[in-house]
């Protein structure tokens, strides 16, 4: 039967040859250094709301909803979808916090049990199977934790687990150790357990949100970042990782911290390359169009007005007129028009006459998450059934 067994809390210095200095280096390199994308923000907005649902169908699958990137894209595009499932509602639920977390948290603030326990509540907020009676408030009653030798601190003693854990995020300790404690806090969290249930959402809620606290450019004119990708591929080592650091000794602690850095890193090497218009419009936007076309969700003349702003990155209607050879100016006006109406193209802001192009939130949607997994931007689990 497992048991608890309590270890302190405290940061880890890995020796100068250890495997996750090196992987701390890489990624401190990373979080200094000044991104100069050229993917205008529109778009990169759009790419960051595909990244938000591809988090949080990751977190969700991790959790055993059953939910496939297919399905959860065809929900997206349902102009009048019905009442969600509880599956569709947990994933719903993860993309609002993570808007939540952006809306109200920034680079060096201080976290709060309160903004925590609110995670929980939007978490787990409508859900049936996958809900909690008590949203945003620890747990009164013992947990255990499937398949895992380690049993949870009784309830009396996580008010004072959680107040121990804002404390060591909030410390002043040197930069250095941000990310060390960014794995540290992720791993503390699930070890406490505090909540009745959605601890695993909220734990990977909260990773983002340290991310952010310890300077990682990821609002805005940013950079990209689903971290759930380092966990959500194989689900069976992510807990074998957990549990290496449940033993509380600095080795499984060290291993645990280098297996989500390591897993960060390699994100963020990945979706950098995002932020490069060049890279974006040939490797993702241009095939995704002409995915489109070849389903038939496009004229010849639609692909060729959504290529051309593909490629001139923001466009007037006056920038069209080889894509609409022949046609006078009211004619390419009315043509822009019905691509803005169908969300295909999008106004730099509202009343704006110049545009780019628009594909979260219609059928070019498809292409475009065709073309990332294509480009190994999407975990293969998401893919497939469980």
């Amino acid at each position: 039967m497992p048991d608890f067994h309590h270890h302190e809390l405290c940061l880890l210095n890995p020796a100068f040859d250890s495997p996750l200095v090196d992987v701390i280096t890489e990624l401190e390199h990373l979080r200094r250094l000044k991104l100069e994308g050229t993917t205008p923000e529109p778009v990169f907005q759009q790419l960051k709301t595909i990244f938000h649902m591809l988090e949080s169908l990751g977190s969700a699958r991790i959790e055993g909803n059953h939910t496939t990137l297919a399905d959860y894209v065809e929900t997206r595009l349902d102009a009048s979808p019905a009442t969600l499932s509880d599956q569709l509602q947990e994933m719903a639920n993860i993309e609002e916090a993570m808007r939540y977390i952006e809306a109200h948290f920034s680079p060096g603030q201080p976290l709060s049990e309160h903004f925590i326990r609110e995670l929980h509540a939007l978490a787990v907020a409508g859900l049936k199977r996958e809900g909690d009676q008590t949203p945003g408030a620890y747990r009164r009653t013992p947990v255990r934790i499937g398949l895992s030798e380690h049993a949870p601190p009784d309830p009396v003693l996580v008010p004072q687990y959680m107040t121990e854990l804002v404390e060591f995020v909030n410390r002043s300790d040197a930069s250095k150790y941000d990310l060390i404690k960014t794995a540290l806090a992720h791993h503390r969290f699930a070890w406490v357990h505090p909540f009745s249930n959605g601890n695993g959402r909220v734990v990977r809620l909260l990773t983002y949100a340290l991310l952010i606290k310890y300077g990682f450019k990821v609002k805005a004119q940013g950079r990209l970042l689903n971290p759930t990708a380092v966990f959500c591929n194989d689900r069976d080592r992510y807990y074998a990782m957990l549990a290496e650091a449940d033993t509380g000794t600095a080795q499984g602690r060290e291993k645990w911290c280098a297996y989500v850095l390591s897993g960060i890193l390699e994100e963020l090497r990945k979706v950098d390359r995002l932020i490069d218009s060049d890279y974006l419009i040939d490797r993702i936007l241009s095939p995704a169009v002409r995915y489109a076309r070849q389903r038939e969700l496009l004229t010849d003349t639609e692909e060729r007005v959504l290529l051309s702003v593909a490629k001139l990155g923001i466009a007037k209607a006056g920038d069209l007129t080889d894509a609409m050879p022949g046609w006078n100016t009211n004619q390419r006006t009315y043509q822009v028009g019905k691509l803005v109406a169908a969300r295909m193209l999008v106004p730099l802001r509202e009343g704006a006459r110049q545009y780019t192009v628009g594909f979260a939130n219609n059928a070019l949607l498809r292409g475009v998450i065709r073309s990332l997994s294509e480009e190994g931007f999407v975990p293969e689990s998401l893919g497939r059934s469980r």
